[in-house]
């Protein structure tokens, strides 16, 4: 490419990166181009929250919590918005009554209604010790939901006395809030004439009733960080390809014992799907969606996997998708039909149609479960001392019905398998195959069903 063509795609791309917008009515955001999907899908028990928590040594003072979320808010004024339904598009409208907190409830991440005018997109709910964080994937990831959360123990540990030499990377309330925070970094890194990824064939699914009055059951661990660092090193692969690997493990079990009839409605492909922060790829400041995937998926009817032949096989896997060059198709696909002119100018309507059919049939039947690691959090020695752990839990998803996310707090890993199904099979294989290791497994209590 001429260094005249380069440029003017450098600022085409750069125009189609900017989400927020004035006009007569005031400021607007528009969703960034993962996110265009979400609303048209989302539904009080698919709610696409997914959620962040951090357990303290002393129960929460709600009233210096409640300050601390004021403070915060206004650090993030991209975060204070609420979704509102345009012609073309979904748009996310700037709020100025700010939220409240909430109660926990022993079901996370359920009952959201992202429709409901005068909804903010996102929820602090508190519970003892524990302040939790519950974010709508429309709009933000796995990092601009933990950077909100930080920022909001500092502030509510600077308010209680406790201040810090060096925030380090905290936001705090009061710096300037920079255009990059709200990019859509997806279109700015949009590379023109780059296929898009393969179709995956259909994945297998678990064959359980899901679970009624909107449940979503939480299986919880904590694992030892140096004994799973130690195992990984003796199959020569990463802490990551050890989860993952387990995980595959557990969905070929599951395999094996279905009936036929569950697998011919579904598939033979185990479809697990490894969520990668394109933050390490391409520099972005952006707290909107920035993350993409790999998939590491094994045909189901290829015979007995050992486990030692399943980590070389997820290790090497993961070695060649998780590359630059290959995650970029999936910008193509993201961005490239948003710039066609006739997919623009459909109404909203017609989108919403659409995309709930291309969601299914292009996303979420290819895919058996998730594993997201948002890997180590770090906060100043001043506020670390008062932190006993943090958890991350996915969003619930009654067609990946069982799925993992993982976060590294101090010494423990923190394993939190999230479930819209009855059976706990996933569950149960997944944590036996880390104790088989030689892992210390400890297992939060379950709610029951």
């Amino acid at each position: 490419m001429s260094a005249k063509k380069s440029e003017r795609l450098r600022a085409h791309n750069f125009r189609r990166s900017i989400t927020r917008f004035l006009d007569q009515m005031g400021h607007w955001y528009v969703l960034d181009s993962a996110a265009v999907i979400m609303p048209a899908v989302s539904t009080l028990s698919e709610t696409f929250l997914f959620r962040m928590s951090a357990t303290l040594d002393h129960p929460v003072n709600v009233a210096l919590m409640q300050k601390a979320l004021d403070r915060t808010v206004e650090r993030y004024p991209y975060f204070l918005v609420e979704l509102r339904r345009g012609f073309f598009w979904y748009l996310m409208q700037p709020m100025y009554k700010k939220p409240r907190l909430e109660a926990d409830s022993a079901w996370p991440c359920m009952n959201f209604n992202v429709h409901k005018h005068g909804q903010v997109m996102f929820r602090v709910r508190l519970s003892g010790a524990r302040v939790a964080c519950e974010f709508h994937h429309a709009m933000t990831d796995g990092t601009g939901c933990i950077n909100f959360l930080k920022t909001l123990l500092h502030q509510y540990f600077e308010l209680g006395g406790v201040c810090c030499a060096d925030p380090g990377d905290i936001f705090v309330p009061g710096q300037p809030v920079s255009e990059d925070e709200f990019e859509d970094a997806y279109h700015r890194y949009y590379k023109p004439g780059i296929p898009g990824p393969a179709k995956l064939p259909r994945a297998f699914k678990i064959d359980s009733p899901v679970m009624k009055d909107m449940k979503y059951r939480i299986t919880a661990a904590r694992l030892p960080l140096a004994q799973v660092s130690e195992v990984a090193k003796s199959y020569g692969i990463s802490m990551n390809d050890l989860l993952v690997a387990a995980l595959m493990e557990a969905w070929l079990e599951e395999y094996k014992n279905s009936s036929k009839a569950a697998r011919r409605k579904t598939g033979h492909n185990i479809g697990i799907e490894v969520p990668v922060n394109m933050r390490k790829f391409y520099p972005t400041k952006s707290l909107r969606n920035f993350s993409l995937y790999v998939m590491v998926c094994l045909d189901a009817r290829l015979g007995n996997w050992h486990f030692d032949e399943l980590a070389k096989y997820v290790h090497h896997v993961m070695r060649i998708e998780n590359d630059e060059r290959i995650i970029a198709r999936q910008i193509t696909r993201n961005c490239g039909s948003l710039r066609i002119p006739l997919v623009r100018t459909t109404p909203l309507f017609v989108k919403d149609f659409f995309g709930r059919i291309f969601f299914q049939k292009m996303g979420q039947s290819m895919i058996s479960s998730f594993i997201s690691n948002l890997g180590p959090v770090k906060l100043p020695p001043e506020i670390a001392g008062h932190v006993r752990r943090f958890d991350f839990i996915p969003a619930p998803n009654k067609d990946t019905r069982t799925n993992a996310s993982v976060v590294v707090w101090q010494d423990s890993m923190y394993v939190n398998l999230g479930s819209r199904v009855k059976s706990r099979a996933i569950e149960q294989r997944f944590y036996s195959r880390l104790a088989a290791l030689g892992i210390s497994v400890h297992l939060d209590p379950v709610e029951e069903d």
